[in-house]
């Protein structure tokens, strides 16, 4: 990403500041580091560590001070973060919660981001995308808002994830990109209104700053970020006299020093209780608690006896129809030959209901798991897919119509099971199971499905 280069010291000068004051901060400190020579406390053998350590500083101060400046100057952006702010807080009131997803620091930053938006009463969860892959997707309601973090804006965890979040869970994005449109977490849920941007750029890249690339300036404006959307959504929902964002801050903390000052005032309301809400204009905001709807019902619903399991067919909704899964194509600038390993992901991510399935050409399929394999191999989504599969030491990445496994659609779930269990260990092991009307027939395929699908894998 090319970055905009901003002096911190002549973008940053509050108006007030005489010429004379250019070189001193607002309580007397230089703007930039000092040299080793005004360093006259340390002893010669520890200058050079001081100097680093106060060169980071200066560095991240910088950052702060150009994403406060690009806030106040960007009404975009402005906009952007009011509509985070709204979202986080409609969730709440609706009974929802704020998912937080990132990976490496950007993780860790989500999860201190996660206690934060909880002390302040603002229910929220960390998922690991790549968890939520092998079953703790469950943690995701409707009702919810999703906080994506990611520095690139194009974590393939999280764009493996995007596919499967439902559609009416609003997607906030918090990466360096500037303009909704380049970012790629926002593919699946810009167009549809669902998608926000949280812009955190930096002024500059890290290596160029610091000589490493390692995660600093970045980690610090997103967690800033990250503190002020929980301060506004806090002070959107509690409002009530004596029950503001401090009150319930204090009373989430029964311990150590917060605990003890406030027990020597006037008790706390319980959380349960002292959780005051801002009403907003949705035909969903008026909660009906769970005995309350099942006061309604007069009786039970009737108890339907199942076959027996050796005696079920194929589910459809286990299926995916082939006319739902779209085929990769490579961006206008590019041509067929150079189909990278984003185009694959934008590919799915743009088609929720084909379950991240993609088609590379109409006999040639790529099955979901050996995306999230391939992506687990390689992180770097610029790879052209021809270099991937050079590189791929003898992985096969799609399946040809050949090779794939067709089954009527009579057939028996536990014999199905048994014909794939056989299979397995063997070299041309089953990876694609597509379902037929005529076996006669290939053409009068109904869908496809993996093998793990039949274990719930």
């Amino acid at each position: 990403m090319v970055y905009e280069a901003i002096d911190p010291i002549d973008s940053f000068i509050p108006p007030t500041m005489s010429p004379s004051d250019l070189s001193q901060g607002p309580s007397g400190w230089p703007l930039t580091p000092p040299g080793p020579s005004d360093l006259p406390l340390a002893p010669a053998k520890d200058v050079s560590s001081v100097f680093t350590a106060l060169h980071v500083m200066s560095t991240e101060r910088a950052a702060l001070a150009h994403l406060e400046h690009f806030y106040q100057t960007d009404v975009r952006s402005q906009q952007d973060l009011a509509r985070a702010v709204d979202l986080i807080a409609r969730s709440v009131c609706e009974g929802g919660k704020l998912v937080i997803c990132g990976v490496g620091k950007s993780g860790k930053i989500g999860r201190k981001i996660e206690a934060t938006m909880n002390s302040l009463g603002i229910y929220s969860a960390f998922l690991h995308p790549t968890e939520a892959l092998h079953g703790d997707l469950g943690l995701v309601r409707p009702n919810d808002t999703m906080l994506l973090i990611s520095f690139s804006g194009r974590s393939p965890e999280l764009l493996s994830l995007l596919p499967h979040i439902p559609a009416t869970v609003p997607v906030i994005a918090l990466t360096s990109h500037t303009q909704p449109e380049t970012c790629p977490l926002l593919t699946l849920h810009g167009p549809s209104g669902m998608g926000v941007l949280l812009a955190a750029p930096i002024h500059e890249e890290e290596e160029t700053s610091l000589g490493v690339s390692a995660p600093t300036s970045s980690t610090t404006v997103a967690l800033c970020l990250g503190d002020a959307l929980a301060i506004a959504a806090a002070r959107k929902l509690h409002t009530a006299p004596g029950k503001s964002p401090a009150d319930v801050f204090r009373s989430y903390h029964p311990g150590g020093a917060i605990g003890a000052a406030a027990a020597g005032g006037t008790p706390l309301t319980t959380p349960s209780s002292g959780l005051s809400v801002t009403t907003f204009d949705s035909p969903s905001s008026s909660i009906s608690l769970p005995w309350e709807e099942g006061s309604t019902s007069s009786s039970i619903p009737p108890f339907t006896l199942q076959q027996p399991p050796e005696h079920r067919q194929i589910l459809l909704d286990m299926l995916v129809p082939l006319h739902q899964i779209p085929t990769a194509s490579a961006s206008s600038s590019q041509t067929p030959s150079d189909l990278r390993l984003l185009d694959i992901l934008l590919t799915a991510i743009q088609h929720p209901n084909a379950k991240s399935w993609v088609f590379l050409s109409p006999s040639v399929i790529i099955p979901p798991r050996r995306i999230r394999s391939l992506l687990s191999r390689h992180t770097d989504v610029d790879l052209r897919l021809s270099d991937v599969v050079a590189s791929n030491s003898g992985h096969t990445l799609a399946v040809p119509r050949a090779d794939w496994f067709l089954v009527p659609e009579s057939t028996p779930l536990a014999e199905l099971r048994r014909l794939v269990s056989t299979s397995r260990g063997v070299p041309d092991t089953i990876s694609v199971i597509a379902v037929v009307k005529d076996i006669a027939h290939p053409a009068s395929c109904i869908g496809v499905m993996e093998p793990e699908d039949l274990w719930g894998e």
